[in-house]
């Protein structure tokens, strides 16, 4: 049907079967167009974090090692491809940096925030600043695109040839500096960053409205500026998909994978109308209607 689906990121460092996720969700949005519907990915900050050599919250390489590193030992001929990596997971890092094995096929078309109807979809998080600053949702697109399928570091050393471990130690140094240096701003920080995949102002703590007092002003801001009705953010997981914000920032990271919490997978549903949207929250156990799922301030209760 003409169902629209969006995955809000983070399908990196999140189990066992990180490819096997990516495979399934690159097939479907193939499949999609022709029943009229569309899948769309968004960055996540595990994605960014994996483009620049950082694999500190990855499970294991196992998966990318059978998928992709021993069929490239062999159609190489040589493992020596792997000394430029350090030994910090080469087939991983070879995959998923910028001009990296997969940029162009799957991580070209993530894209950093999408509007669909009157929704706002993003990571962690969208501000009226951010649009300036990075030229709107398209020009943060634009920029993300171009830097994950460019090669930032200098060339290659796929024969192996180093002096020393120390060589190869600067090498892939510079590799990951150079990714870093150049990564778009709207995809950059690390924990407390503003960016929109790193900022937390809208998500937590989890399970509750924002701590953040500023944080009702800058959804309407933003909102009112998008034309949309609603933001939908992950990133923070919740114990159960749940709105804030007077039901404009919606939560849906219910760490669903064994990687975070192994939540209980819900999904949600908004269906478009012509004047209002009808939004509900699908569950193991049936449909619940979005006025269940509302976050409620204690502080005004008393």
């Amino acid at each position: 049907g003409d169902t629209i689906c969006i995955q809000l990121g983070d399908i990196l460092d999140r189990g066992h079967q990180e490819l096997a996720c990516l495979e399934l969700l690159a097939r479907l949005s193939r499949q999609a167009p022709a029943d009229g519907g569309a899948i769309q990915l968004l960055f996540g900050n595990h994605e960014a974090l994996n483009a620049v050599g950082l694999f500190q919250y990855t499970l294991g390489d196992d998966e990318f090692e059978e998928n992709i590193g021993k069929p490239l030992d062999l159609l190489t001929q040589t493992s020596d491809w792997r000394m430029q990596f350090a030994g910090n997971s080469p087939v991983r890092w070879a995959a998923l940096e910028p001009g990296g094995l997969l940029s162009e096929t799957l991580c070209r078309n993530f894209k950093v925030a999408i509007v669909v109807g009157r929704t706002l979809c993003v990571h962690a998080g969208l501000t009226v600043d951010h649009l300036r600053e990075y030229g709107g949702i398209q020009g943060m697109n634009q920029q993300a695109r171009d830097w994950i399928t460019t090669q930032q570091h200098f060339q290659n050393n796929n024969n192996g040839n180093y002096a020393t471990n120390e060589e190869i130690r600067q090498h892939a140094q510079a590799r990951a500096n150079a990714a870093s240096a150049t990564m778009p701003e709207c995809l950059g920080g690390g924990i407390g960053s503003h960016s929109p995949v790193w900022m937390r102002d809208y998500s937590q703590p989890n399970d509750s409205p924002p701590r953040n007092p500023k944080a009702q002003k800058m959804m309407n801001a933003v909102l009112q500026e998008l034309q949309c009705d609603r933001m939908v953010i992950g990133h923070t997981p919740q114990f159960k998909i749940n709105a804030a914000l007077q039901n404009k920032a919606w939560r849906i990271d219910v760490g669903a994978s064994q990687g975070v919490m192994g939540g209980t997978p819900e999904v949600l549903e908004i269906i478009h109308g012509d004047v209002e949207d009808e939004v509900n929250i699908l569950t193991k156990k049936g449909k619940v209607a979005a006025a269940e799922r509302q976050t409620v301030d204690s502080s005004i209760l008393f």
